[in-house]
């Protein structure tokens, strides 16, 4: 198992991406959305913004190992909402090759731009590679999440997961990997059953953080991230539950919220989840 070091700091970047409105609204129904500007088309869901980036993204990260990581973090800044007849445009950096306890850490910084140049959003991805080792690190680490002490219940949100979920999200993230459909994929991949996207786990998460952390208002949504901690399996009767408390108020005067998500069998699939609200 190699990691390329001297790859830190290199790029790929996109061709043209065009949000329109039919697009928004499949992702949306994917995620069983049910906020009516984004089942419209009006405004892109917040993970919609995983979508113009994602090949860069995974070019990037082969550009370090052969390896096939594990996302293990994510965390979206938003600074202008995705809407229909945008052109966006995205490059994305590997920022740092790190060791953990528990093996690689790849980190990986994207930004999409619209046609005129200002920032739509900015994302951290944080990936690991399981058992594999390095002999320096390089790069620099990912933003610091807010600090996250308990706070007071606001929101809750249970969602069944049809059996055909992880072929509507693939269709609308044009995200195909075999181990989220293909059981024979997930079993060579040590899984018992296909495992559901971990972009397409937040996006049900993200749910209420919209509905009832922003008052079913995503452009006030300004950051969100968490940790994949265990996989949801695609099987018969899965539910995701995610609980949302407020935390407090930042200096900068937004709303800081802390969510939870777990499944049928009380696993926590997504922890230490946090949102930044603007008033």
């Amino acid at each position: 198992m190699q990691f390329r070091l001297e790859t830190v700091g290199r790029t790929r970047d996109s061709e043209e991406f065009r949000v329109n409105s039919h697009r928004l609204a499949q992702f949306a129904r994917a995620l069983d959305d049910e906020n009516p500007a984004h089942l419209e088309g009006r405004v892109a869901p917040p993970v919609f913004a995983h979508v113009p980036i994602m090949q860069t993204m995974v070019e990037t990260i082969g550009l370090a190992t052969d390896a096939a990581p594990l996302h293990g973090e994510h965390d979206f800044h938003f600074h202008r909402p995705i809407a229909p007849g945008q052109r966006l445009f995205s490059l994305s950096t590997l920022q740092a090759i790190r060791q953990s306890k528990a093996g690689v850490v790849l980190i990986v910084r994207s930004e999409s731009k619209d046609a005129d140049g200002q920032t739509a959003c900015v994302q951290y991805s944080t990936c690991l590679v399981t058992g594999g080792s390095i002999d320096a690190e390089r790069g620099e680490a990912a933003p610091a999440r807010p600090h996250l002490s308990q706070g007071r219940e606001v929101g809750r949100m249970d969602c069944a997961l049809t059996d055909d979920v992880s072929r509507r999200y693939a269709d609308a993230a044009r995200d195909y990997s075999p181990y989220t459909m293909l059981p024979e994929a997930a079993r060579k991949m040590g899984f018992p059953a296909p495992i559901l996207h971990g972009m397409c786990t937040l996006g049900y998460a993200s749910r209420v953080v919209v509905d009832q952390g922003c008052g079913g208002d995503s452009r006030r949504l300004k950051r969100l991230g968490g940790r994949f901690t265990h996989p949801v399996f695609v099987t018969p009767g899965q539910r995701l539950t995610t609980s949302l408390s407020e935390i407090g108020v930042g200096e900068d005067g937004r709303r800081l919220l802390r969510f939870e998500t777990t499944d049928r069998d009380g696993n926590t699939v997504i922890r230490n989840g946090f949102a930044e609200v603007s008033a």
